[in-house]
């Protein structure tokens, strides 16, 4: 998924709310929003304070008009829980974990 994450205030859904089925997960951390014929993620809502609280996650292959070949992407070490690495432009690598 391509997605962005912004303020709430700077997000509005102009059309087909009634089209819409949620879902919570984990601790109530966000409500996510798929369509409900189809079953796309279209976006999120929650909070987080690593995200500075409030937030909106939208996954950008769901909106009209947009091309995600032009888009520049970030990418994040989630797969290491290395958040405070931040963002960068190419992809983390891959470090081999011990086995249990």
């Amino acid at each position: 998924m391509t997605g962005a994450i912004l303020k709430p205030a700077a997000f509005r859904l102009v059309a087909g709310e009634e089209a819409l089925s949620t879902y919570e997960w984990g601790h109530h951390i966000s409500k996510r929003f798929f369509c409900a014929r189809c079953g796309v993620y279209c976006f999120a809502k929650g909070h987080l304070v690593e995200l500075g609280g409030d937030y909106v996650s939208i996954n950008l292959q769901a909106l009209d008009d947009i091309d995600p070949g032009l888009l520049e992407i970030g990418h994040w070490d989630g797969r290491h829980d290395n958040w405070q690495g931040g963002m960068r432009a190419k992809p983390w690598p891959i470090r081999e974990t011990k086995s249990a």
